[in-house]
């Protein structure tokens, strides 16, 4: 698997690319990096996907970078190689049922098991009990 990274990319296309290979999970961008098994403040995500890669990553002016990967490259790894290869800062989200969970501390996973664990939530049922019953009574 690979993903090319270069400066005329925008991050929805990056997002995209990665998305197809792994559709349970996602790519964050953040303007601030962050340390190993810590998540990242949501204000500093970088909403708008239309931004340019070489925006984010004067590492691209030069030269576009390629990523090749496997299932088995843990979260970490992936996190790692692209802040220090291009100072691209990102977190990874997995999906849960309808949310999405920053994977700060299953970052240690490879990317397939974090694929699995996304889609097992998917069969997870829970219904809910209301503890209490606030009906108005006489």
């Amino acid at each position: 698997m690979k993903i090319l990274f270069q400066a005329d990319k925008t991050i929805g296309q990056i997002q995209d690319e990665f998305h197809t290979l792994f559709p349970h999970l996602k790519l964050g961008f953040f303007t601030r990096a962050h340390e190993a098994f810590k998540s990242t403040s949501p204000k500093y995500l970088i909403s708008d996907r239309n931004t340019l890669l070489g925006a984010i990553s004067p590492a691209l002016a030069d030269k576009p970078f390629e990523y090749i990967f496997t299932p088995a490259t843990t979260v970490r790894e992936l996190e790692d190689v692209l802040e220090n290869t291009l100072g691209l800062h990102l977190q990874l989200f997995r999906q849960s049922g309808n949310a999405w969970l920053e994977t700060s501390v299953t970052d240690g996973l490879p990317l397939a098991e974090q694929e699995q664990k996304a889609i097992d939530s998917l069969y997870v049922h829970q219904e809910f009990v209301d503890p209490m019953d606030y009906r108005e009574q006489d």
